[in-house]
């Protein structure tokens, strides 16, 4: 009887370790998307959704910001793209433009466990692309897809 109380107790603490581990997808919709007033309604009165806005601090800053009291499974974020190009509406993160962004993109690392979807169909599909995706993995620690 007492082995069955001891594993029932086990078991009961495993789970709620569990509910409380697991984390939750953090999304952010820049001011400029293009789909924004959608993706407004979309995600209105939801946890854990961002909307950038202004130009300072850059956005790369307000999201390093708005991470910072979290741990977050992954990041979504919905923002105009070209290919080779993450087009904020205070700043185009461009291969040449990563490392001056170093400081507030490494604080993205630290508060997802995840990977970073970018919502475009082209950001990372040309030799620029490649080459941005290859740098922002590099100074996040994370991995960065389209979807």
């Amino acid at each position: 009887m007492q082995t069955k109380k001891t594993l029932l107790t086990i078991f009961t603490f495993l789970m709620v370790v569990n509910i409380t581990a697991q984390k939750s997808d953090f999304i952010v919709v820049d001011e400029i998307a293009g789909n924004i007033e959608q993706l407004k309604v979309q995600y209105d009165g939801q946890p854990n959704v961002y909307f950038t806005e202004g130009i300072e601090p850059m956005a790369p800053e307000q999201i390093a910001i708005a991470l910072e009291t979290q741990q977050v499974a992954d990041l979504h974020i919905h923002v105009p793209t070209k290919p080779g190009a993450i087009v904020f509406n205070s700043i185009a993160i461009t291969p040449g433009k990563v490392e001056n962004l170093a400081e507030p993109l490494k604080k993205w690392g630290n508060h997802v466990s995840g990977q970073v979807f970018i919502h475009s169909n082209s950001v990372f599909t040309t030799g620029t692309g490649i080459e941005l995706k290859q740098k922002l993995e590099e100074i996040t620690g994370l991995f960065f897809s389209m979807y």
